[in-house]
């Protein structure tokens, strides 16, 4: 059965993993040295991608495990500078996804994902409008690999799971995917995509943008 949309996991695969120097300002405004600091945020982060927690009980939990209190006030600026982590997609991604689009393939984000990232890209995000539809994980209170929320992304674009590429770089996620019959690849470089979708029968990847 020929493809009719292409999922795309967000963090990791349509924008970069920011690089650890990355985190520097985030890490000096908590005031938490590594390799702790990675330790922490990513200790709780599924919660606050689901939202169980908030930012502000987020970065609290954060706090506590280093030993420190974060002020309300140091709490947004934290937020702030985790949110601007994130905001610069692969623009050869973004362009696969407008030859996508100009073949007649729909596209969609499904992303484990916080709400304040959440909703900071929903009005901000210049590019987000030309994804079909995008499942952000906080805002439905599911995260991957649940069931229920590849089922929310397959019915906001109408198609089959047969019918659908699933797109993530982690590979529990991509197996989750799998058990519900989407067809999926675990995401590890632009280039190894590129390789790898040529036998769905999509557009090719445009690795004519790379440099050197």
């Amino acid at each position: 059965m020929p493809l009719r949309a292409v999922i795309f996991d967000y963090g990791n695969v349509l924008c970069p993993m920011p690089r650890l120097s990355d985190y520097e300002g985030l890490r000096s405004l908590a005031d938490i040295e590594e390799p702790q600091f990675q330790d922490y945020i990513w200790r709780y982060r599924l919660d606050y991608d689901r939202g169980t927690v908030d930012g502000t009980g987020y970065w609290r939990g954060v706090a506590q495990l280093g030993g420190k209190e974060f002020s309300e006030a140091l709490i947004q600026k934290l937020i702030a500078a985790d949110i601007a982590l994130w905001l610069t997609p692969d623009p050869i991604l973004l362009r696969w996804a407008r030859d996508l689009q100009r073949g007649g393939v729909k596209t969609a984000i499904l992303s484990n994902m916080h709400l304040d990232l959440a909703l900071y890209l929903r009005p901000n995000a210049a590019w987000l409008p030309q994804f079909d539809h995008a499942v952000f994980s906080a805002e439905i209170g599911l995260v991957k690999p649940e069931p229920a929320i590849y089922l929310e992304s397959l019915k906001g674009l109408d198609v089959r799971a047969e019918e659908a590429l699933f797109l993530d770089d982690n590979a529990a996620n991509v197996e989750g995917a799998r058990a519900l019959g989407i067809h999926a690849l675990r995401f590890e470089s632009t280039a190894q995509l590129a390789a790898e979708v040529q036998g769905f029968g999509l557009p090719p990847v445009p690795m004519d943008e790379v440099v050197g």
